[in-house]
């Protein structure tokens, strides 16, 4: 229920914002090379890129009146986790988060039908759920699928909020037909009772999309 609310308050966000004058807007969808990092105080491992995707709509508004600056968000579905080898074994962790991007962007037009839009920004981001793989197969718990996301016996893998950086780059052709790359950079410890407390996990995303603005 509380995920519940949480969804409809980002809407309600994005909806508030979408009602306002002079926005671009759009949607967008991609495939997205995901990471987790292991670390301890001492140690740190990045576990190999796993190949996700991502969907979703943006808003864009002026905030500059003078200089082409942009307010930009929207929500996004997207996946992320990790995949690696043990005993010639392939597994691989499969998570899903509804995304809440926020950035300042610059509008470098080159010529009449083609703009450049560099971005900088932060995001949030909601587990909706989750599994893990091993050879493609998914495991269980008590005749589940195991999910990150939910608790078991009072312990649950990772916590549901993820938080961090986006840095990216847009380019926009004739208004329209955009193509974009970027890096989501995790700063929270995902970690929550999957492993010992000193031990801390983060995302790591870097994606490429196709999009049309209206």
């Amino acid at each position: 229920m509380k995920k519940f609310f949480l969804l409809i308050g980002a809407v309600m966000c994005v909806s508030t914002i979408t009602a306002q004058s002079k926005l671009e807007w759009g949607v967008h969808a991609g495939l997205n090379l995901a990471n987790e990092k292991v670390s301890t105080e001492s140690v740190s491992a990045e576990i190999n890129s796993h190949a996700q995707f991502h969907l979703g709509f943006s808003v864009a508004a002026p905030i500059g009146k003078k200089l082409p600056f942009y307010f930009a968000t929207g929500l996004e579905f997207t996946g992320r986790g990790g995949e690696s080898k043990n005993s010639g074994n392939k597994l691989s962790d499969n998570l899903y988060y509804l995304q809440i991007p926020v950035s300042v962007s610059y509008h470098f037009n080159l010529g009449e039908k083609v703009s450049l839009q560099p971005q900088v920004g932060i995001y949030y981001a909601l587990g909706l759920f989750s599994n893990t793989k091993v050879n493609g197969e998914p495991q269980q718990y008590d005749g589940e699928n195991f999910d990150f996301f939910t608790e078991y016996n009072g312990e649950q893998g990772y916590k549901s909020s993820d938080l961090g950086l986006r840095f990216g780059v847009d380019a926009v052709f004739s208004k329209h037909y955009k193509l974009g790359l970027g890096y989501d950079l995790g700063l929270l410890n995902i970690n929550k009772d999957m492993f010992d407390g000193n031990i801390k996990v983060t995302n790591g995303v870097f994606y490429i999309r196709l999009g049309y603005n209206f």
